[in-house]
């Protein structure tokens, strides 16, 4: 197993469980700390409450710092929309690793980018990331909230692919001709192969790119 050790933060249990396991199975020693119970409350801290959403995170940090951890990854793109992580990475003088971290270095690369996201705040937050390193690039972003819940309640990719007509969507997509479909949230990589099924462009995951930049591939 990789020497390194990482904290995951994420908005549930579950999310926060699929990046510890994902980080495990590439060889990385990981430990996981979820900011909410559910992704209701997690969606409501974004939106509602984001000062009280930045000191529970910044709390988060000071315990796994605390326990000799000196990388963390945010495994939550509405996460890491809601709350400045760059500007807790420089308080708490820690290493923070983001979904947005990707975007940043993929940004350039792309004209037009489509995006499934868990709430709309989340598509935002990356249209605005994107933009702000390419300022030429659209962002047309879908924010979905329940499809995270049926995730969360392990109904079968293909039960929530009929339910939300995520099929309409990706075939939206494909005939508007974006160059990338990017999964906007770490629960959606559980829906990538019925979502493969429909698509005829890319679908990123960014999980993969946050690896990457953890070795510093």
């Amino acid at each position: 197993m990789n020497s390194i050790k990482v904290g995951v933060v994420a908005g549930t249990p579950v999310d926060t469980q699929m990046g510890v396991n994902f980080l495990i199975s590439k060889g990385i020693n990981a430990l996981g700390y979820p900011v909410s119970s559910c992704s209701q409350e997690q969606s409501k801290l974004q939106i509602l409450s984001p000062l009280e959403l930045t000191n529970n995170i910044r709390e988060i940090i000071k315990k796994i710092k605390h326990e000799s951890i000196d990388t963390i990854i945010i495994y939550c793109n509405s996460l890491s929309a809601a709350v400045d992580m760059d500007k807790l990475s420089k308080e708490e003088d820690v290493k923070i690793i983001t979904p947005l971290t990707v975007y940043k270095k993929i940004a350039s690369k792309y004209k037009n980018i489509g995006v499934l996201t868990a709430n709309n705040q989340s598509s935002a937050g990356i249209e605005k990331v994107v933009q702000s390193i390419n300022s030429d690039c659209n962002v047309i972003g879908i924010g979905v909230l329940p499809v995270v819940m049926d995730i969360e309640k392990g109904i079968s990719a293909e039960k929530i692919i009929e339910k939300f007509a995520l099929r309409n969507v990706m075939e939206f997509y494909n005939s508007i001709k974006v160059d990338v479909v990017i999964l906007g949230c770490t629960h959606f990589p559980y829906l990538y192969n019925e979502l493969k099924k429909y698509a005829s462009i890319p679908i990123l995951d960014p999980a993969e790119l946050m690896y990457n930049i953890i070795c510093n591939v």
